[in-house]
């Protein structure tokens, strides 16, 4: 194999490998040495632009109904086929009983109205604002890697972040972060030896003057690191605690993984994880329906999740669930929505202060945004302000982070 070849592809390589290939590399070495004060973010992104109103619904307006006589959630109501009752206004979707569970806790901030100013309903560029952690400017670094490079640990054998199945433009920049699929994916694309000739590669000296060798050096290096602190996790048969139980599905594994790796205490500060095909154009459905199916693994993988690292560990972890924007406020002919402009983000933890948050602009024609969009009442970036400052206690390093201004406290961390 040619070098370049080789090295082309060791960037793209899986960074969860069987025992085999760097025989029985153990975590003996890992200490819990957090940057974050021992604090962990977990961020999970509803890809594809979730139907805010749906998942909370305003059933105390009666313009809801008007807009969406066909896959409108049932007032609260003794069916099950009704929304769940939050506050007299507001109810959850039926099939959000995970999250319902939370709420009633305390332990879930609600907040239906998030988005940015003069929005953009492009799936890409929207997605690219959200994780830039800018508003209408993508950059070329996430938000969540501008946490990292500017707060640092002295264990070098520390994973501080992870991202599965594709590495989100949130932890795209200086600090190298590994991807995974699953802790339990095989990798068949290496051997001992070739894993061998990279190590070797990687060992040799590289010019400060050649920029792409130096990044090359510096993310193959940390892959190699990272593949043999998690590659012992493969072999683990994992039993979730506390009767919780994951989604069977690539989602709910992830969130499992996830689960593993915090009680490893391996320094675990920052994880990325995706949830797709929110994009309902058509068949979006009601109480049942491609929504609904959606939200059951979202909803079941969340409470699993909170259920399975109990009270101790989730006083000091955070999960954040965002999208790149809702939909419509109105149906549209092919029993869906179309993109639209603000929508339900969630916040879940101990620390967490629960309960609805924002301003609901309602949806009357003069009150929508453009005459079709759910207004919004809060800024994406207010709610990582939060996070940051009172969860991740990087405060004094908040204009380096977020560069984008001034930030209104939310109040969602105690």
């Amino acid at each position: 194999m040619k070098r370049r070849d080789f090295l082309k592809r060791a960037s793209i390589m899986p960074l969860v490998a069987r025992s085999s290939l760097l025989g029985t590399a153990m975590l003996t070495n890992i200490k819990k040495a957090y940057a974050a004060n021992g604090k962990s973010l977990i961020v999970i992104f509803q890809r594809g632009g979730c139907d805010g109103l749906n998942v909370t619904v305003p059933y105390g307006e009666d313009e809801y109904y008007n807009l969406r006589p066909d896959i409108a959630i049932p007032a609260p109501s003794a069916s099950p086929d009704s929304a769940l009752d939050l506050d007299g206004f507001f109810g959850l979707h039926p099939a959000a009983t995970g999250l319902y569970d939370i709420y009633q806790k305390g332990d879930l901030a609600i907040l239906p109205t998030v988005h940015y100013s003069n929005a953009n309903r492009s799936h890409f560029s929207s997605q690219d604002f959200i994780e830039s952690g800018m508003a209408n400017q993508a950059l070329p670094n996430g938000w969540l890697n501008r946490y990292l490079s500017s707060s640092s640990t002295n264990n070098n054998n520390t994973i501080r972040a992870l991202s599965f199945t594709e590495l989100a433009h949130s932890l795209q920049g200086n600090t190298p972060v590994p991807t995974v699929s699953t802790l339990s994916t095989p990798n068949d694309q290496f051997n001992e030896l070739q894993i061998n000739t990279l190590q070797k590669i990687l060992n040799q000296s590289v010019s400060n003057k050649n920029q792409a060798h130096t990044l090359i050096h510096k993310h193959g290096k940390l892959a190699l690191k990272d593949l043999s602190n998690l590659e012992t996790f493969t072999n683990i048969t994992y039993t979730p605690e506390n009767g919780a139980t994951y989604p069977d599905t690539n989602y709910g594994q992830q969130l499992k993984n996830i689960a593993q790796l915090i009680k490893a205490d391996i320094g675990l500060e920052v994880t990325t994880v995706s949830s797709n095909n929110w994009d309902t154009h058509a068949n979006q459905g009601g109480v049942t329906g491609d929504q609904a199916t959606k939200l059951t693994d979202f909803s079941d993988g969340i409470n699993a999740l909170y259920t399975d690292l109990g009270s101790v560990y989730m006083s000091d972890v955070t999960i954040l669930t965002v999208t790149e924007f809702g939909r419509t406020a109105k149906q549209n002919a092919s029993l869906g929505t179309d993109h639209g402009n603000a929508s339900t983000w969630f916040v879940i933890g101990k620390q967490v202060n629960g309960g609805i948050y924002g301003t609901w602009p309602g949806l009357m024609p003069d009150q929508l945004y453009k005459g079709r969009y759910l207004e919004h009442t809060i800024e994406f970036t207010d709610i990582y302000a939060d996070l940051i400052k009172n969860h991740l206690s990087a405060g004094e390093n908040l204009p380096f982070i977020l560069p984008g201004g001034q930030y209104q406290p939310i109040g969602i961390l105690s």
